[in-house]
């Protein structure tokens, strides 16, 4: 656990990434906007140009203020938290299983 904590490595990581995803959301998210608005569109059988696009998100923000560009991002936050946990503690995995790799080779010596 980390040092100084009754929380394990994966309990405080999904805390920090609950901090964190609020802001990436809201750093991604006009871009998260744009790609669906273009996607939903090409399903519909008609492609939309990346300025229409725009337009679009600049529509919706005049007509639902943030609440039309934020539309429907509590479940991305919740899929940001778990993305983000997911992948640090693959990071953290793989980077304790090449230490103990490379104790065991004794390309470094043992901590």
């Amino acid at each position: 656990s980390p040092v100084g904590s009754k929380l394990g490595t994966f309990a405080t990581g999904l805390i920090s990434s609950a901090a964190v995803s609020p802001i990436y959301i809201v750093m991604t998210n006009p871009l998260s906007r744009l790609e669906v608005i273009m996607q939903t569109s090409a399903i519909k059988g008609k492609a939309i140009s990346l300025p229409a696009a725009i337009k679009e998100v600049i529509v919706d923000s005049k007509e639902f203020g943030l609440r039309g560009i934020f539309r429907g991002q509590g479940i991305g936050v919740a899929k940001a938290i778990i993305s983000l946990t997911m992948f640090h503690q693959g990071r953290i995995y793989l980077t304790e299983a090449f230490k103990e790799r490379n104790e065991r080779l004794g390309y470094i010596k043992p901590s």
